[in-house]
């Protein structure tokens, strides 16, 4: 017992030990600085008719503020922000200051005493009615001030005089000094000095190289740059700017040397280790994230282990195995993260802590899968608190907003990965919404919008994916920002803008933009038939977006015409996606590379039953999850293998029933060979002779304007060389010679400058 009172007695002195904050240099300046516009306002109110303008009232206030919550500057510093004319300050105040800090610096310990106390007296206590009051924010700054200097040895005094004299000395000559005659300086200096005996100007730096010499061989008093209140508006401003408008919060490295300082200058206190943790976080450095995380905690904990109650003895272990389980799932270490996850499910249940076991089964529905996530979300936040817990605080309760909208959001995730309707999901997510917008909770707000752009996506509406995107970039984030111009970047380029696709991926610097950039230029390539530039970007793919770019390796070998290496990358795809894998992209991928396959298998193979049939499961699956436009894009080439058959009339009754959304929502590329093969179809099932025959062959070539200008919009040259082809054999038919010598010639010329190989591949290919 007695041990346990000793270290219970040893924390209460650390914890009073770093409560105490010290008296700096820069202190003492602020406090001459508003000792000096209190008594111009006593001057100001014996004269009759004469008040301080209001402007320089309210910027006196502001600067006041901001040197008081702001750490200590050095003297250059703040004589650069009184003179850089962001505040508007009477000069006369300028001048006084500036005797002021001389009369300190000449005058010795008591003038640097008297500067403080004569302030109490003369702003709070003689002055009738009081210039300050003293429950005010300059008033109990001035009385705090007053109290830390009294609790002074006389030793520290002069210690602190000292270091007051090396920071006046590193501001001479300061710009208020250039900018002060000398004559109205001395004349001031002199006023300001009638109750103490003034130096001869000759004997001055005598005693000023007296006083450096003394300085030199004793700086032992230890200034603090950092006050305990300091660190903790910084902590609070930027821990919250970090989680609302990160583009706002300070740079990264800019905050980790912030931090660094603070560190030093209050090595007890723990929460600038969590903002640390944050900052790691946010730069995706797995290692100082994890050495902050256990810093914070391991202080918290030994802070605060006297004055934890016996029934929450637990609550920081269990926070810090949240926190753990957090960042784990971040960096993508699943099994670590579950075990965290079970300790903190472990610790809040034995606690009744239901605001950590929601936040612990939240991170377990991330970090665990598809099984373990379906049963946690079984047990969503709902609107009444379960029977089991009836004694837990209203923060929280299972109605808390926050964990209610981060519980749809993920429901919805789960839920769209998972076939259900979407008419569901998106009601499951305008109710999230509904609780973010109400509660003003930006960043589940931008989890929101962001989520519901990826769904309709995932959909294949790409023009609502582009909505919900701009509706992130007017959050103006730095998060929203990236992940918005990102994907409306996307679905310029999806819709074939590459102008302003390029120019919204140039604002951006996210590794979101560097991945559509990437993506849009193997696909250019690949449409282009430039391989080593199409190979070049699936490898730069490849590190952040493995199996699309493993996709686009396939498609690079099929239009190559390597079948045997395209079928082997699409069967590595299919073989990842029969194992469990909970992602929104996870059927999209699979759905993808079951068309792809039944496209090599169809140009490379006589064998079309298991073509069809692969494309029949593709179909089946695409429906299954509500993908609309990959059920289409299996229903094109479902089509395109039936054309080839001689099926023309199956073909044209496919091709009508998916042709709507291919033209709704599909990209450029999509919509040009939608049409082509829409074309081929009609040509197919036309008359044999006759007129009706020349009126389809005419409908048709005018269909292939608008095939020819998307195929030159994604620069597709081997396509848009086969449709020069074929509107000039139309024209032929027809009988208009001039079109048809036309289009030769505009084939040739083509031809000419791409130096492309015609390959046999594209006549049967969708």
């Amino acid at each position: 017992m007695d041990l346990g009172s000793d270290s219970l007695d040893i924390m209460k002195l650390m914890i009073v030990k770093g409560n105490i904050e010290n008296i700096t240099p820069h202190k003492i300046a602020v406090v001459a600085f508003i000792r000096e516009y209190g008594l111009l306002k006593i001057e100001a109110n014996r004269m009759i008719d004469c008040t301080v303008a209001p402007k320089y009232r309210k910027d006196f206030c502001m600067l006041a503020l901001k040197l008081i919550q702001c750490p200590d500057m050095e003297f250059k510093e703040l004589e650069a922000l009184l003179t850089d004319g962001r505040y508007n300050l009477l000069s006369v105040h300028l001048q006084n200051f500036c005797v002021r800090l001389q009369n300190i610096y000449v005058n010795g310990v008591s003038a640097l005493t008297d500067c403080v106390t004569s302030t109490i007296d003369k702003l709070m206590i003689e002055s009738n009615p009081c210039i300050m009051a003293r429950y005010s924010v300059l008033g109990l700054y001035l009385r705090r001030i007053l109290l830390h200097l009294d609790k002074l040895t006389f030793v520290q005094v002069v210690s602190l005089y000292k270091s007051f004299c090396l920071y006046y000395q590193r501001g001479r000559p300061g710009l208020m000094m250039r900018s002060l005659s000398k004559e109205k300086l001395n004349n001031m200096e002199q006023q300001g000095n009638s109750t103490s005996p003034v130096i001869p100007e000759e004997s001055k730096p005598l005693e000023l190289s007296m006083k450096m010499n003394i300085i030199d061989r004793d700086n032992s008093f230890e200034e603090c740059q950092w006050s305990r209140k300091q660190a903790e508006l910084f902590t609070a401003q930027q821990a919250n700017l970090l989680q609302i408008n990160e583009k706002k919060a300070m740079p990264p490295r800019q905050l980790q040397k912030t931090i660094i300082q603070i560190m030093n200058d209050i090595p007890e206190y723990p929460d600038i280790h969590f903002l640390s943790f944050l900052n790691c976080i946010r730069t995706k450095e797995f290692s100082g994230a994890q050495d902050s995380l256990y810093n914070y905690f391991d202080r918290t904990i030994f802070n605060s282990s006297g004055n934890n109650t016996g029934t929450d003895r637990n609550k920081n272990f269990r926070y810090a195995a949240l926190n753990r389980a957090a960042m784990h799932t971040h960096f993508g270490h699943r099994s670590v993260a579950m075990e965290a996850v079970r300790e903190a499910l472990a610790r809040a249940q034995e606690a009744a802590d239901y605001a950590c076991l929601v936040g612990a089964a939240t991170w377990g529905a991330l970090a665990g899968g598809r099984a373990r996530r379906a049963a946690l979300l079984t047990r969503a936040p709902r609107s009444s608190p379960p029977p089991a817990a009836p004694t837990v605080p209203p923060a929280a309760t299972p109605s808390h907003p926050r964990h209610t909208a981060a519980a749809a959001q993920l429901l919805a995730q789960h839920a769209a990965a998972n076939g259900a309707k979407p008419a569901y999901i998106f009601q499951v997510i305008m109710r999230g919404d509904s609780i973010n917008y109400l509660h003003s909770m930006t960043d589940l707000t931008m989890a929101g919008l962001a989520n519901t752009a990826a769904l309709w996506a995932l959909y294949g509406k790409t023009e609502m994916a582009s909505i919900a995107c701009q509706l992130l970039l007017d959050l103006n984030t730095s998060m929203s920002v990236a992940t918005g111009g990102a994907g409306a970047a996307a679905c310029a380029a999806w819709r074939g803008a590459p102008a302003l696709a390029h120019a919204l991926a140039s604002h951006l610097r996210c590794p979101r933009a560097h991945q559509v950039a990437t993506r849009y230029h193997a696909h250019s390539a690949l449409r282009a038939g430039k391989w080593e530039e199409a190979d070049q970007s699936i490898r730069q793919l490849a590190s952040s977006d493995r199996w699309e770019s493993q996709l686009l390796k396939a498609e690079m070998y099929y239009l190559k015409g390597d079948a045997s290496e395209a079928l082997d990358s699409l069967y590595d795809i299919l073989d990842y996606c029969k194992t469990e894998d909970d992602s929104l992209h996870f059927v999209s991928l699979r759905v993808k590379a079951m068309i792809l396959m039944s496209q090599v298998q169809h140009s490379y193979s006589n064998i079309q039953s298991t073509n069809i049939r692969v494309l029949n499961e593709a179909l089946w699956l695409a429906k299954g999850y509500h993908l609309h436009y990959l059920a289409a894009s299996a229903e094109m080439h479902l089509a395109n293998v039936q054309l080839s058959m001689g099926c023309a009339k199956n073909a044209l009754s496919l091709v009508r029933k998916a042709l709507p959304t291919i033209m709704a929502d599909g990209s450029a590329y999509d919509m040009a060979r939608a049409m082509l093969l829409y074309t081929k179809c009609r040509i197919a099932t036309a008359a044999p002779c006759g007129e009706a025959r020349l009126q389809v062959l005419q409908s048709c070539c005018e269909a292939l304007e608008s095939v020819k200008k998307n195929f030159t919009k994604v620069g597709a040259h081997l396509r848009l060389l086969q449709t020069w082809y074929l509107q000039a054999q139309l024209y032929h038919d027809i009988g208009n010679h001039a079109a048809r010598n036309q289009c030769a010639w505009m084939y040739r010329q083509l031809e000419m400058q791409n130096s492309v190989e015609p390959s046999n591949m594209l006549l049967v290919m969708y």
